[in-house]
């Protein structure tokens, strides 16, 4: 894409004379797909930018290593998660690194300053005029052409070169995020009239289980739960990270009437926002407690659904930031806890992004060191459908499948759907891809060899062979049931929903059964799970080797015999699992 005369000048101008003490840092080579500037926007130079500086972790690499080691199946170490003060040692910068970060914001008036409690990163407030000076760079007004929506960028920074080695990065400078989210269906009567409540009652013949309406019966039938009921009712040993949850449970869950059951409501940056928004997390939260009732959960919220849409004349405070930053906020407040969940399910993603998805991925790591289950759905655009896309990689412009992020980050589950009430049939839409940020792990690298180089991959056409990288890290990992008739219920009235985003609260729910019968043989719960997925819990999965992923006008992948872009190793068999999971 064209660069604006205005970041052509600033751009000719900073290789011509910017300061040799200064180190670039992140640089688009354009304005990213589907944004522009504005070039007649005011930008106060008094405006308050709110932004977080992520510091160096030299110590990253062997918390890397415990995590494989406390989750690798064959390992003695396995099931050993890390407590949260040890987490904490390893995430903790020099203290050279935290002095001379606090003094450059001391220099540069910042205002608000806030550590996170391991002091990895900080978030400050400073004038606009502060942070170009900073940053050796100009911030802009940017709109994203499908939502109208402004955010306020810019398209590189630098770092002065004594800080350079101690900062990892400053988001959200150059972060457009765009996500993808499912908007509110309403479910419809058989004249198309949007109902308030539901019908007819479970099982009735208007809505046949595993015919009209994915129902909890119908889950445990195509994941082979049977009749299994969870038996350690704990919060401090096995615990859903996840509103409108009562109804849900009395019309699906019978024998919840007259329970005690309540859900848990953390608001972590502030009041809740019942937006349509949030949505995504009421299917998520109603669908992963489907088959793991009455196991505790938490609905977790940061009021961060991205993007973005800050005014560009706001206040200090910059109102827009918390829309920006929706993991790691949740990752830091999640580590404090000296009980966190056990299973985490979210359905939201973005594009990949360089600096930022590098830091949130860490922080994914320390998670399931601390012996949780990270799952993020893979999206439903399938290798990058989405009109408003175009195929058009972020920050460099190229046409590319596109990653979704975090699902391309090693250290989660990524889990895609399966169509219909059929899970051997995967959905063409489903996301899928290989990241460019995140090298292909040691866990899955002979299963996606075996099938790059294998028949179903054989005749790939050469246009497509320069689309994705092979050696970056491929998803998904899992399958589990996402087209369909998923009910939940949102605002008071019985909603539909689908895709990928009901595909990972269900498989989550799975994983906390998993947990449940673990610890009922005395054993930790599963942690991060995919070391053990690919390896000894294979015979556990049921592989899919028919259909497709399809997208940027391109034949896609076809499924195959064991791991595979379309379905990943598969889906989940409960009862042939329970066995394997008590091996180690």
């Amino acid at each position: 894409m064209v660069l604006s005369p205005r970041w052509c000048s600033l751009f000719l101008a900073f290789l011509a004379g910017a300061s040799a003490s200064s180190v670039l840092k992140d640089a688009l080579s354009g304005i990213p797909s589907g944004w522009t500037e504005l070039q007649d926007a005011e930008l106060s130079l008094s405006r308050g930018l709110k932004l977080r500086f992520g510091l160096t972790q030299h110590d990253f690499p062997q918390l890397e290593s415990l995590l494989l080691d406390i989750s690798d199946p064959s390992h003695p170490s396995y099931g050993n998660h890390l407590s949260r003060d040890e987490v904490h040692a390893l995430s903790t910068p020099t203290d050279e690194a935290v002095q001379l970060v606090s003094d450059w914001l001391s220099a540069n008036n910042a205002k608000s300053v806030k550590w996170t409690p391991s002091k990895d990163s900080v978030t400050a407030v400073v004038s606009v005029s502060s942070a170009e000076s900073m940053l050796s760079t100009r911030f802009g007004v940017f709109e994203h052409g499908p939502t109208g929506e402004r955010i306020v960028r810019t398209l590189s920074y630098s770092l002065p070169e004594e800080l350079a080695p101690h900062v990892d990065f400053v988001h959200p400078t150059t972060a457009f995020l765009t996500p993808r989210r499912r908007a509110p269906s309403p479910a419809p009567d058989a004249n198309g009239v949007h109902l308030e409540k539901r019908p007819v009652p479970l099982n009735q013949s208007n809505f046949e289980s595993c015919v009209s309406v994915a129902d909890p019966p119908c889950v445990r039938r195509l994941y082979n739960i049977g009749d299994y009921k969870p038996k350690i009712i704990d919060e401090t040993k096995n615990h859903i990270g996840v509103e409108s949850l009562k109804l849900y449970l009395n019309d699906y869950i019978p024998e919840s009437i007259g329970s005690n059951y309540t859900m848990g409501i953390v608001n972590i940056t502030g009041p809740f926002d019942a937006s349509p928004y949030n949505d995504e997390g009421n299917l998520d939260t109603q669908l992963a407690i489907q088959v793991a009732y009455p196991i505790p959960m938490t609905y977790y919220t940061t009021n961060s659904v991205p993007p973005a849409v800050p005014d560009p004349n706001s206040g200090d405070e910059d109102p827009g930031f918390n829309l920006n930053e929706p993991y790691l906020d949740f990752i830091n407040y999640i580590l404090t806890l000296e009980h966190p969940p056990t299973v985490i399910t979210t359905s939201y993603g973005d594009t990949e992004q360089t600096d930022y998805a590098e830091a949130v991925c860490k922080g994914f790591a320390k998670l399931g060191a601390r012996g949780i289950t990270v799952m993020f759905s893979t999206g439903d655009q399938g290798l990058g459908t989405s009109a408003t896309d175009q195929c058009i990689a972020y920050g460099t412009n190229a046409t590319t499948f596109l990653p979704v992020f975090p699902a391309s980050c090693p250290y989660v589950t990524s889990v895609g759907e399966t169509l219909g009430f059929f899970p051997t049939e995967p959905s063409f839409a489903s996301g899928a891809g290989f990241s460019y940020y995140f090298d292909q792990p040691a866990y899955q690298a002979a299963a996606v060899t075996g099938y790059l180089n294998g028949p179903a991959n054989r005749n790939e056409s050469a246009k497509q062979s320069t689309m994705y990288n092979h050696k970056g890290r491929a998803y998904p990992d899992i399958t589990c049931i996402g087209s369909g008739a998923f009910f939940d219920y949102y605002y008071n009235r019985w909603d539909i929903g689908g895709g990928t985003s009901a595909a990972v609260p269900t498989a989550a729910g799975i994983v906390a059964l998993l947990n449940d019968w673990r610890l009922q043989h005395g054993k930790s719960t599963l942690g991060f799970l995919n070391p053990f997925l690919y390896g000894a819990g294979l015979k556990g999965l049921v592989d899919i080797t028919e259909g497709n992923v399809l997208g940027c006008d391109q034949p896609g992948f076809n499924a195959t015999e064991g791991w595979d872009p379309t379905s990943g190793l598969g889906y989940f068999d409960f009862k042939k699992l329970q066995p394997l999971v008590l091996l180690a």
